[in-house]
């Protein structure tokens, strides 16, 4: 097989073809931030928040992309302290990271189709299940402070817990 014939559309893919190279995860990752600057939830977090300058972000994701993919070793940065410290400057929540889960997820299929395209919406799944951890808990709504009750027993000469104890009576003292 040829290098450009490896490189061709699979019929069955509906003419799309798998994630290969830089090139296609700088495409790849260019389309998916056109989508997220739009997004009323997700983008205000790159134009506000953190305020990214896409100039330096998407060659930065690119690398991530690429280690995730293709090579690993491209990216070498902390994406859970970036995320936390955005946090930190406006909270993060369960739907936002589902949000960028969906955009992610449609512009790959939209994009691509192949292993390392099913890849890419795999890791993106894991990796914002391990975001969301980490930044904000599981992501569930959490009770609010519950009380603790604590029963305390007095022992008994049998060996046993003192039933006038537990009904708020007070023990009478032991005689020798």
């Amino acid at each position: 097989m040829t290098h450009s014939a490896s490189r061709a559309a699979c019929p069955e893919s509906g003419g799309l073809r798998d994630i290969r190279d830089r090139q296609d995860v700088e495409r790849l990752v260019n389309a998916f931030y056109g989508k997220v600057f739009e997004d009323p939830l997700v983008g205000p977090f790159f134009t506000e928040a953190a305020r990214v300058d896409m100039a330096a972000h998407l060659p930065v994701m690119a690398d991530f992309w690429q280690s995730q993919l293709l090579a690993p070793g491209a990216y070498r940065r902390n994406a859970l302290h970036a995320h936390r410290e955005l946090h930190s400057r406006r909270p993060l929540r369960a739907e936002h990271f589902e949000r960028w889960l969906n955009l992610w997820t449609s512009t790959v299929r939209e994009n691509h189709a192949g292993p390392v395209a099913d890849k890419a919406v795999h890791k993106a799944h894991a990796i914002g299940r391990a975001l969301l951890n980490n930044t904000i808990g599981d992501g569930r709504q959490q009770p609010g402070p519950q009380p603790v009750v604590i029963e305390i027993g007095l022992k008994s000469t049998e060996g046993g817990t003192d039933p006038d104890r537990r009904q708020g009576k007070r023990p009478e003292p032991l005689h020798e």
